[in-house]
């Protein structure tokens, strides 16, 4: 089975259209790993996408403040779009979200949107954070979000080191899942990508080849760009999709 993979949508309408479309005749199945929303100015269609399009759908910290109210863990920006996008969101979309998944898992692969122990809210920056979650993987392959940031983590399951498999220098990353070993593999953002590149991030992974890639894909930036400002959002946020930061 080839499974796509994306993640950290966040509102972006044209990234999310076009990495579906990238990814249609590519995989069998398609994971959604959490923040839809937030951020951007598209949230009840891109809640309305990955419904119609997407296998396996979780929430992750932006849904979660949507479904609780509770703002108050959110820098500014993003608390701002999040109250904007509470209001507009219509209560078939609200519905939707309450019924995304935390975690899922499919064979040997399981899905997260932030980390296994906290699912929606810890950050797995350094191999430090990765060394404390693979001490609860009982899979070969964690896949997961969050930080916006596409890197690998692979430990040797006879050893305690820590192995980190960074992208290369256009952003993408290919990762061949050896016996003996686990991975954290984070797919970094559909929608507003951090790692300097504005591209999508888009994966792919072949449950067979056991192959996992991740592309990354132009799409119409500027038309996002400018939605963001003409919604009245925090310009930062149109900056962020525009350089990738």
């Amino acid at each position: 089975m080839k499974i796509g993979i994306i993640s950290d949508a966040h509102g972006n309408l044209e990234a999310l259209t076009t990495s579906i479309l990238f990814l249609k005749d590519k995989t069998d199945f398609l994971a959604v790993l959490g923040d839809t929303v937030g951020y951007g100015p598209n949230p009840e269609e891109c809640i309305n996408v990955v419904v119609s399009e997407a296998n396996l759908i979780l929430k992750g910290n932006h849904e979660e403040g949507i479904i609780t109210g509770n703002y108050r863990a959110f820098k500014e920006a993003a608390r701002i779009a999040l109250e904007w996008t509470e209001k507009i969101l219509s209560d078939n979309a609200l519905t939707s979200i309450k019924n995304f998944k935390e975690k899922d898992e499919m064979d040997d692969v399981l899905f997260v949107h932030a980390s296994i122990s906290s699912p929606l809210f810890k950050y797995i920056l350094i191999g430090k954070d990765a060394k404390e979650e693979f001490a609860l993987l009982d899979k070969s392959v964690c896949f997961f979000g969050h930080t916006h940031m596409p890197v690998g983590y692979r430990k040797n399951q006879e050893k305690e080191q820590i192995e980190t498999i960074p992208s290369d220098f256009s952003g993408r990353l290919k990762i061949e899942i050896s016996p003996g070993y686990k991975y954290l593999i984070n797919v970094g953002s559909t929608g507003q990508p951090r790692d300097g590149f504005p591209f999508a991030c888009v994966s792919v992974y072949d449950t067979e080849k056991r192959l996992f890639n991740l592309y990354r894909i132009e799409y119409p930036v500027e038309t996002t760009r400018q939605k963001i400002l003409d919604r009245g959002l925090p310009s930062i946020l149109a900056r962020r999709v525009y350089q990738g930061i």
